[in-house]
């Protein structure tokens, strides 16, 4: 075998058509006491019924678990999923997959129960558990993850609206003077829903000289439903309304021009206002969505008033700067993601941002900061967190996609810092109260509708063709509300939940013994969740470390502990492992003897796979079942188009017995029967063929659970190991996934 763990035997890539006729000492299949189930999850679950939901969430996600979506994290799954799974995974082992999926929408009390969740993120987990009733603790490395999870558990004030209006009106006085304009129709003063920017760069013209240029992405602007269009003119700047933008004038200059044309460089003399330049890129404004109250909302050209109104603010900003609660953290070097911004010259987190913002941000948590009251603080501190995410200059505008017009796409609609070409400068108070990426929106519509679902959880009953039939008010049914602030708290006294901050390998489980572990955990090196949440980190300090001094005290959150794969962090595959299997190892220890372990996990890679199964046998657990299940939207950024995976495996695992051994050529066999059987199932309640990625999903989980039937699995007298067994059932993928169903 070679260092890399591919088999260099060829046999092994090729089963044979027989079984093997090889019988030795260890060759006894497990007695059926060893296989008995010990719950539902591990004998069967409604992955077809759950799918069908998880399809419909996917597309609607906020208003399915509006919980969930208070404030940014990456890659988080679906609650129909995990609400599934925690009802399952509690249940007892007569009860079936129809059992279970009639509970789904009705209420449920595992009082007597504990869900431990190691790595729970932005704390799916704990919501989906502590609304079946069972107590719920949670860990994670990494502060924002903490607090987010905190948040979404927390108790309720009835004072939260009057700290939230007296933060409005006090940031109103201090911020909106900046965010003014002149109607191009009345001429009168209003206000300014965002500005939009381009990149001025430098290029060699026809003639070979230097010329220094706007970039557009596009000339157009902002779509029409109609069909048609704003755009903007490439000889004069200006902005305005056409109705064919494919061939059109300029009605300011006259000029022709095509504004569907992409990668447009356009000549200027002089800049107007240049944002960053030297080192970093230079953005130039160019437009101005405005908002009249006699006139309606349009667009215009940034002209003479609003560079004022720019360089008033920047002004403002220099007094003020020593005095606003603003991150002066470098951005950590040596990092996957963040090396895309130090590559462009981005060295510290506020040069994320231009000085207007900086001042209006500033300036709002500055006035969060005076809150009195705690617990209305840190939901308002939550909020703010949230609209950093909309109010930055890694920002766009979606009005240049027919799909989507209108809306701010936010910095993380990849997840890294992708350079935009044309950043969208949004105004953090807004003009109006559903406006795209606010202070005000995020409050109204985000954080207040999470209350009200903490309380009054809804789930959706569908048609037989995937529309939604009901909703349907789940009484009985609250989410978190009372933290304990230890886990021998949580469990004698009338409390829902504990979390922890740290490394979940550190948590003081000696004492406990939990019914069920249900978790998501990092898949790999597929998101950099720490290189990413130090954006909101470096601000979230600024408001919570006199709060959290433990917690709040580093600069960063990036650190050797966090269980990912990072190449420019030198953190490699068995890095990974170890560090899985050392969480995997403390859930181990606070696992009661019969209960199971259960995590989704997909990667398109056969090793990552390999090495999550590694981690789970070298912690003393075996995987019993595996089932496909919705993680993603495909048609998320993240899917549509790319070489990306929508399935996750949920992975149920229970703690090791006494294991035979088994021979190869049988194992394939029973992957290929429990992959078909998966794949029919699937094809018949999907109304879309899988791709390649997908059916991986489905065979690699069957490979978990049939390797893991063996203390060893021999192939001709040499022993496989986990990353060997996932990277030969590769040929089998392809087979199965192009047999006619």
């Amino acid at each position: 075998m070679n260092s890399n763990n591919q088999i260099e035997d060829p046999r092994l890539y090729q089963r044979e058509g027989t079984q093997s006729e090889h019988v030795g000492p260890h060759m006894n299949m497990e007695s059926e006491e060893d296989l008995a189930p010990n719950s539902a999850i591990e004998r069967d679950f409604p992955f077809r019924e759950v799918n069908r939901l998880a399809e419909s969430e996917v597309y609607n996600k906020h208003h399915y678990r509006p919980t969930n979506y208070q404030h940014k994290w990456w890659a988080r799954r679906l609650g129909s999923v995990f609400r599934t799974l925690c009802i399952s995974s509690l249940s007892d082992p007569e009860t079936t997959a129809e059992d279970v999926w009639k509970r789904y929408a009705e209420s449920n009390d595992f009082e007597d129960r504990v869900v431990l969740d190691p790595f729970m993120g932005g704390g799916t987990t704990g919501q989906e558990a502590t609304r079946v009733g069972a107590k719920f603790i949670g860990a994670d490395l990494n502060p924002v993850a903490w607090y987010i999870s905190r948040m979404g558990l927390a108790p309720q004030t009835s004072i939260l609206e009057m700290h939230f209006r007296q933060v409005m009106n006090s940031s109103n006085d201090e911020i909106r003077p900046y965010y003014k304009t002149k109607c191009p129709d009345c001429g009168d003063e209003v206000g300014v829903q965002f500005y939009l920017w381009v990149e001025n760069v430098e290029y060699s013209n026809i003639q070979n000289e230097r010329q220094v240029g706007r970039e557009y992405d596009t000339l157009v602007v902002d779509h029409k439903r109609n069909g048609g269009a704003t755009v903007v003119c490439p000889e004069c700047h200006s902005l305005s309304e056409v109705k064919d933008p494919e061939t059109t004038d300029c009605s300011k200059c006259g000029h022709h021009f095509d504004a569907t044309q992409e990668d447009v460089r356009v000549p200027i003399d002089e800049p107007n206002l240049v944002f960053n330049g030297g080192e970093r890129p230079a953005y130039e404004p160019y437009g101005v969505k405005y908002d009249c109250e006699n006139c309606g909302d349009g667009f215009s050209k940034f002209g003479d008033f609003d560079i004022e109104r720019y360089e008033a603010a920047s002004e403002r900003f220099r007094e003020l700067s020593d005095e606003l609660p603003l991150p002066e953290q470098s951005i950590p070097e040596g990092g996957e993601k963040t090396r895309d911004l130090h590559n462009r010259n981005y060295t510290k987190w506020t040069h994320l941002f231009n000085d207007r913002q900086l001042l209006a941000l500033g300036t709002l948590l500055k006035n969060i900061k005076n809150v009195d009251d705690e617990l209305a603080r840190h939901y308002l501190t939550l909020t703010f967190s949230a609209t950093l995410e909309f109010n930055n200059m890694f920002c766009s505008y979606k009005g240049a996609d027919p799909r989507g017009p209108g809306a701010v796409r936010h910095i993380f609609s990849h997840h890294a810092y992708v350079h935009p070409g044309e950043p969208l400068e949004n105004n953090p108070l807004g003009t109006k109260p559903r406006q795209s990426g606010t202070f005000r929106y995020l409050y109204e519509y985000r954080l207040k509708r999470a209350l009200k679902f903490q309380n009054e959880p809804v789930e959706r009953i569908l048609n037989g063709d995937g529309t939604v039939k009901e909703k349907k008010s789940i009484k009985g049914e609250k989410i978190g509300g009372a933290p304990a602030e230890s886990i021998d708290e949580l469990l004698n006294e009338d409390k829902t939940h504990y979390l922890y901050c740290g490394d979940s390998g550190s948590l003081p489980v000696d004492d406990i013994e939990v019914d069920a572990v249900i978790s998501d955990p990092p898949y790999y090196d597929s998101v950099q969740y720490a290189e990413l949440a130090d954006f909101f980190y470096v601000w979230m300090k600024q408001s919570l470390e006199p709060d959290f001094p433990d917690i709040f005290a580093p600069d960063t959150v990036v650190s050797e502990d966090e269980a990912v794969g990072n190449r420019t962090r030198e953190k490699s595959l068995d890095d990974y492992q170890g560090l899985l299997q050392g969480v995997f190892e403390t859930a181990y220890d606070a696992l009661k003897e019969d209960g199971p372990m259960v995590f989704t996990f997909h990667h398109k890679e056969p090793d990552a796979w390999g090495a999550v199964l590694e981690a789970i046998d070298g912690a003393g657990f075996r995987v019993v079942n595996t089932y496909p299940v919705r993680g993603e939207n495909r048609l998320s950024v993240h899917i549509n188009g790319q070489r990306a995976i929508q399935l996750d495996s949920a992975i149920v695992c229970r703690k090791d017995h006494k294991r035979s051994t088994g021979e190869w050529d049988d194992v394939v066999q029973a992957i290929e029967d429990e992959s078909w059987e998966r794949l029919q199932n699937f094809h018949e309640s999907d109304d879309e063929d899988l791709s390649l990625l997908d059916a991986s999903v489905v065979v690699r989980g069957a490979c978990m659970t049939q390797f893991s039937k063996y203390e060893e699995v021999i192939n001709n007298g040499e022993q496989v190991n986990e990353r060997e067994a996932m990277n030969c059932v590769e040929d089998l993928t392809h087979e199965l996934n192009n047999r006619e169903f």
